[in-house]
């Protein structure tokens, strides 16, 4: 090695290091020691690396300009600045450095060998180690970034590139190991670290928010690692939040994260997709929160966003849009808007011949559009659907119990209760097998047992089954959520049933003040526990608070419904019921000639509804004195209960005591005997015996004792029945007050 190559090597090697320290013009002199070098070889390759032979002479000179190229451009690497064309400066040393290596290959076994070009092999590879380093080196490469950042000493602005890096990777890294809050923190470091770098300020960073221009708009883009790092971190944080159904702070992160995608991604179809995806997380959150409106206007925006990149015949997720949109209308009661939709997403999604595993998404299509025909009442919709989709779902998956599920509650619907109770049987083993046993959809299937089991008369068992699903839904929920007011619904009802008549009370007015708290005042829940209410204050004499609750639930429920349905007539019934015990005979009789109309309408007049509606009518045509059509109305409630129920059965008791009550007017004693006696023998297998149905039972025996002229057992019967009505009853009590004047 020659004297001066020693002299530029060691100054060049001097001023490298001395880059780790920050002192005035060391970039400068960096540059030019690095110059100097290059312009040596380039120029001198040919005495600097001269031997004796001289058929190596070519290759000194060759070698000189090989390591000039790449070891000229290297402060530009150093300071980071790379072009494309850079990438492409080290291949001549390279090419070189393969050359030496087949030429020593060659020539190993003359006496001249590799001896002579040994140094010049040296520097070749120590140039190309050098260059390559900081010329392929990705940035993801820590020690690269290390390197970097200490060969810049004092450049704050390249420092804080390398620094935004480091935060960059920092944040990805926290979000592999699901930290949010730590990847949010990196992420946030990153951004400021990358506005140091390019020298924003805060006035210029308002000023970039509020301007369009295609320099900001390139600046921008350079910092959409870091604005990436940041929407990643935030919706980590938000999908936390809504995985726990926290969904105002979800929706406030899925907020964030939207705004550093909006705002700085580069207009590409990749980050155009995640603002579309975006848009739709918010939805969802804004339609959990029952901000309908808004969530809507979100679904469709998504969708024409997704169409307008897309297509609107293609995609796996936009089929998923129009599904979520299909379940906002469905909350909504807008059925007809919502099948549309979940239509519409099956049909994208038969369309997606790119994508296999449709299936889970598909089902899910299916169940909306079968929820919504059990809304509407379109059974047979819903029989076509589920032979349509059960033979599609694995058996050994939870789906296959889901299509049970819906069985079951088709069976339930056209009134085969133990058929359903069997099945819903058979559904609940199937979910106790595959899903975890605080799985929400186990609480589901206590749920509809406890109904199934109100209608076959098992109290004890429908009691066992709703606490059951209340504990799991409790968990799931809390106590305080719209989901486990739906349980408490249930159980209310039970202790009605049962004569447990205040903690009924209670439990129906903790559950009206969980819909209100949840939905608001004027909702699709509460009409169905205010007429639930407005016939407890009937069992309880209070008849004008009975008719004010009444006349509240239709008036909330004219908003939702349209009083066409079978499923709607309860609630008809119930009211009737209210009008008939207040003596508004006329509005009673309308309201159960409107139930009839719609059972016939939809061929239902085998229904349960149907028996209520026939005793309610009973009742109303025996207080106007009308006993032959009472009489008719009666007998063909008893009969269509034969078709539903064993005769031993509680609503056929309550039918033979009202009939029995008739008989009374009538004077047509043994009949009447012979039908309060078949009440009394069925209510003992079903209620206990101080329930006061049992006390309503004695004073229709009284009254019959009395006609009889057996004065004294008639007074044991009232007073048996005025002993129940005390245990059940405030003494101001219109029945109490009644029996007391029958004694």
């Amino acid at each position: 090695m020659k004297r001066y190559e020693k002299i530029i090597l060691t100054i060049f090697g001097v001023v490298f290091i001395c880059q780790l320290f920050n002192f005035l013009g060391d970039s400068a002199f960096f540059a030019f020691s690095t110059w100097l070098l290059a312009l040596s070889y380039f120029i001198g390759g040919y005495w600097l690396f001269r031997g004796n032979e001289n058929r190596t002479q070519i290759i000194t000179i060759l070698s000189g300009i090989a390591f000039a190229i790449p070891l000229f451009n290297l402060p530009y690497l150093v300071w980071v600045r790379r072009d494309t064309y850079d990438y492409y400066l080290p291949i001549v040393n390279g090419v070189l450095f393969l050359f030496l290596i087949g030429y020593w290959i060659k020539n190993r076994e003359s006496k001249v060998g590799f001896k002579k070009l040994k140094l010049i092999f040296i520097r070749s590879f120590s140039v190309l180690i050098l260059t390559c380093f900081f010329t392929y080196t990705p940035i993801s490469f820590k020690p690269y970034r290390d390197i970097i950042y200490y060969l810049n000493n004092g450049d704050k602005y390249l420092q804080s590139n390398m620094k935004m890096f480091d935060y960059s990777y920092l944040s990805e890294e926290a979000l592999d190991n699901g930290n949010c809050d730590i990847a949010i923190k990196y992420a946030i470091e990153a951004n400021k670290a990358g506005e140091i770098w390019l020298g924003i300020s805060e006035e210029e960073r308002k000023l970039w928010d509020n301007e369009e221009d295609v320099f900001l708009e390139q600046q921008r883009s350079k910092l959409r690692g870091t604005y990436g790092s940041l929407f990643d971190a935030y919706k980590c944080k938000a999908d936390d939040y809504f995985n726990n159904k926290e969904y105002e702070k979800a929706l406030n992160y899925y907020i964030k994260s939207n705004k550093a995608l909006s705002s700085y991604s580069p207009k590409t179809e990749y980050w155009n997709l995640k603002h579309v995806f975006s848009i739709n997380s918010q939805a969802v959150c804004y339609k959990k929160l029952n901000n309908y409106e808004y969530a809507d206007s979100l679904f469709v925006k998504a969708i024409d966003e997704y169409t307008a990149i897309k297509g609107a015949e293609v995609g796996k997720d936009l089929a998923l849009i129009y599904s979520n949109l299909a379940d906002s209308m469905s909350d909504q009661a807008e059925y007809e808007y919502s099948n549309m939709f979940y239509k519409r997403s099956a049909k994208i999604l038969q369309n997606d011949t790119l994508n296999e595993g449709n299936g889970k998404e598909m089902l899910k299509n299916y169940y909306g559009l079968i929820d919504n025909h059990f809304q509407t009442d379109s059974l047979k919709q819903v029989k076509l659907l589920l032979k349509k989709i059960h033979d599609k779902v694995d058996r050994s998956s939870s789906d296959f119990c889901r299509v049970n599920y819906y069985e079951g509650i088709y069976l339930y619907r056209i009134e085969k209760f133990k058929e359903s109770d069997r099945v819903f049987s058979e559904t609940l083993e199937c979910f106790i097998n595959t899903l975890k046993p605080e799985h929400q959809n186990i609480a589901e299937i206590y749920f509809v047992l406890s109904n199934v089991k109100m209608d076959l008369a098992e109290y004890d068992k429908a009691k066992k089954f709703i606490k059951l699903g209340m504990e799991i839904t409790a968990k799931n929920y809390g106590l305080n959520s719209e989901r486990y007011a739906n349980y408490l619904k249930i159980d209310a009802s039970i202790d009605k049933i049962q004569g447990n008549y205040k903690e009924s009370e209670t439990k129906y007015y903790k559950t009206l003040e969980l819909y209100k708290n949840a939905l608001g005042n004027r909702n699709s829940k509460i009409y169905d526990v205010l007429s639930s209410i407005a016939n407890l204050e009937v069992i309880l004499s209070r008849l004008d608070k009975a008719k004010i609750h009444s006349d509240n639930s239709m008036s909330i429920a004219d908003d939702f419904i349209y009083f066409n349905r079978p499923t709607e007539t309860n609630l008809i019934n119930n009211a009737a019921y209210v009008n008939y015990y207040i003596g508004n005979y006329k509005k009673s009789d309308s309201l159960y000639r409107k139930s009839m109309d719609i059972n016939r309408h939809f061929k239902a007049e085998s229904r349960l509804s149907s028996i209520i509606t026939l005793n309610g009518l009973g009742l109303l045509q025996t207080a106007k004195k009308e006993y032959k059509v009472a009489d008719s109305l009666f007998t063909k409630a008893l009969k269509l209960h034969d078709k539903l129920f064993l005769s031993n059965h509680p609503l056929n008791a309550i039918i033979h005591l009202n009939y029995a009550n008739l008989k009374i007017e009538q004077n047509k004693i043994e009949e009447a005997k012979e039908m309060l006696f078949k009440s009394l023998n069925v209510n003992k297998k079903f209620i206990k015996e101080d329930h006061d149905t049992f006390a309503d039972i004695y004073v229709a025996l009284g009254d019959v004792s009395k006609k009889e002229k057996e004065y004294n057992l008639a007074s044991d019967y009232y007073k048996k029945a005025l002993e129940i009505y005390n245990q059940n009853f405030d003494s101001s009590h219109a029945k109490i007050v009644a029996i007391k004047k029958k004694i």
